[in-house]
């Protein structure tokens, strides 16, 4: 950098640390404040305003030293996908709304349950025809009959 640490001399190491860093810090101010002064120039030539996003003096600091970029537009189908208008605002604990059809009464009702009863019993002969499933089915059974270990015997 701009000085060396030398580790045999003890009372000026953190000295000249501290040296290097004011002088890298006011070599960083200067630059942004060079080329803020530029920025400055070309705004006034347009007619805009002296202060422009993106354009502090701790940013452009950040972009000499590389930690900061600027962000290009988006690409147009982004754009093209956007609302022009601002979306409505939309709370986060709002009750959901009601369905719009009614609920099922009387006839409609026991048809739908007819329908899911004629379902279910197409399924269990599929499942009860499926070898895996029916020796599943047997186990399962079989260990609902055996008796359960009592605890002291499981302490043993």
């Amino acid at each position: 950098m701009f000085c060396t640490v030398r580790a045999g001399r003890e009372g000026r190491g953190p000295g000249r640390v501290a040296a290097a860093g004011l002088v890298a810090l006011v070599a960083l101010a200067a630059s942004a404040h060079a080329g803020r002064a530029q920025d400055q120039d070309n705004v006034l030539k347009q007619g805009g305003a002296i202060l422009q996003q993106g354009n502090h003096i701790v940013k452009q600091g950040a972009k000499l030293l590389g930690f900061a970029t600027d962000v290009d537009p988006p690409a147009d189908f982004v754009q093209k996908s956007r609302s022009d208008h601002d979306l409505d605002y939309i709370p986060v604990f709002q009750p959901p709304p009601e369905p719009e059809r009614p609920a099922l009464e009387g006839v409609n009702l026991k048809a739908v349950k007819s329908k899911l009863d004629e379902l279910e019993k197409k399924h269990d002969a599929l499942r009860a025809a499926y070898p895996p499933a029916a020796k599943a089915l047997a186990e399962e059974e079989a260990a609902k009959k055996k008796p359960k270990p009592s605890a002291s015997n499981a302490q043993q």
